[in-house]
């Protein structure tokens, strides 16, 4: 059963939570931009007890985008993450069926994580004190994951470091799971190629093309993919490509990420990706300029860390949705799916799954890989979308500006705040997750990540 003074904070300020939420996807701010975002989460800690601290993470001289608040004292320090960064252009009505607007949207749903992460270090932190149990709770509220680097700029900073151990949610079309799977690092890079302008028509032998540069790299990064492990992807676009036709360009550029099954093969990846430009280069008779903006580590699976959150998802009650609410879901199936649910088919995931203790590679990306080699980490995600809706998509956004991901926002908050107290009740714990960590850091060895820098 659910610890009862969390159960009693979330049914004082379940709507509080969902109204919160609300706000973030009508914001929609994109990465590294969360101004608004910021400082609404600020002040939503800030009125429950919590100390609050906010700050630009790459731009002193911008405002904040980052939240750190803490409540209590000493140990165990548990850490609670969450998001609030948007996807550009991907604006959505909150109705089951396309529906653009102007602006950007929450297809990833970090609108409800910044709110239900929040609202489960709030209701943590009471419990423990009704409780007398000794400890602080940090929850960081992080920029820029959809750019897989605001936690990184955070642990470049120092932010996590102290904490005993870690905890986030994140929404997804499945039902109510730990996420167990290792996902893949990351490098983001620009590539920057400088010729020599002249008429493309009247004398383009005279003009050395940056864009043939960039358009030669490309072609030889697509054959190398034959040639990479198959869970690497490598993808890209094009962030300058010259002005008008009828001038060779003197400059182009690409923006590429390069996605491996973890670091030291991400190091193989881009030194081959950097020859492959080079030779661009060498072909067109132009130069290139590499940079890469930051590398970030896979994730770390702490499996008896995984189990224990399991038993404390078991203890929250049932996520229930109306009639309005499954017709809604019902609809949008259909409507991403092409066809009608079949009989007995779950179309809104409302159930819990148990772990399989299995941490197999998957092709996606966070920054929170960095996390998870600070602190034992384990991380939920589930609920709060209709099955099988693709991420990143007007259904996802949907979804997350409904009922169906408000309501699950606070159904998670409940698990990772009991998965909290369970801990507080029993630190020893953390000693075996800890030992676990440190034994796969010393198996893996230098992992060297890249830190992005400071603007200013």
């Amino acid at each position: 059963m659910l610890e009862q003074h969390i159960q009693n904070w979330y049914d004082q300020h379940a709507q509080e939570v969902m109204d919160f939420s609300k706000r973030l996807w009508e914001l929609a701010e994109t990465a590294l931009l969360e101004y608004e975002s910021c400082r609404l989460t600020a002040a939503f800690m800030e009125k429950y007890g919590f100390r609050v601290t906010t700050y630009n993470c790459i731009d002193s001289t911008k405002p904040a985008n980052t939240v750190v608040a803490e409540r209590g004292s000493g140990h165990p320090v548990i850490g609670i993450i969450g998001e609030y960064d948007a996807l550009p252009g991907l604006g959505q009505e909150a109705v089951p069926y396309p529906s653009p607007k102007e602006g950007n949207g929450h297809g990833c749903g970090h609108s409800l994580m910044a709110p239900s992460c929040g609202s489960a270090a709030i209701a943590l932190s009471e419990a423990m004190e009704a409780a007398g149990l000794p400890g602080t709770v940090k929850f960081f509220a992080c920029p820029a994951e959809e750019t897989v680097e605001g936690k990184m700029h955070m642990a470049r900073d120092g932010i996590f470091n102290g904490l005993d151990c870690c905890m986030a949610w994140h929404p997804k079309n499945v039902d109510l799971q730990v996420r167990e799977n290792i996902q893949n690092s990351l490098c983001n890079m620009k590539v920057e190629f400088f010729g020599k302008a002249a008429h493309a028509a009247s004398v383009p032998f005279e003009g050395r093309s940056a864009l043939d540069a960039c358009e030669l790299m490309n072609v030889g990064v697509n054959y190398l993919r034959e040639h990479v492990d198959p869970t690497t992807r490598m993808h890209y676009t094009y962030l300058a490509a010259g002005e008008k036709p009828n001038i060779v360009p003197a400059y182009a550029a690409l923006h590429y990420f390069l996605r491996t099954k973890d670091m030291k093969y991400g190091y193989e990846v881009l030194d081959r990706v950097k020859a492959v430009a080079e030779g661009a280069a060498l072909m067109t008779g132009t130069t290139c300029k590499i940079t890469v903006h930051v590398m970030v580590p896979g994730c770390i699976q702490i499996s008896s860390f995984n189990d224990f959150f399991y038993e404390a998802m078991k203890k929250v009650p049932p996520l229930t949705y109306t009639e309005e609410e499954l017709a809604f879901a019902k609809e949008m199936f259909k409507n991403v799916h092409g066809r009608e649910p079949e009989p007995g088919e779950t179309y809104l995931p409302t159930g819990i799954v148990k772990p399989t203790g299995k941490h197999v590679n998957a092709p996606v990306s966070t920054d929170a890989g960095c996390v998870t080699r600070l602190t034992p980490t384990s991380r939920l995600h589930g609920w709060g979308w209709v099955t099988g809706i693709p991420g990143h998509s007007w259904a996802t956004v949907a979804c997350s500006g409904h009922t169906i991901g408000l309501k699950a926002a606070v159904q998670a908050g409940m698990a990772v705040a009991q998965c909290g107290f369970d801990i507080a009740k029993d630190p020893s714990v953390i000693e075996e997750w800890r030992a676990d960590l440190d034994r796969q850091l010393a198996k893996e060895g230098d992992i060297r990540p890249i830190y992005p820098e400071r603007i200013h």
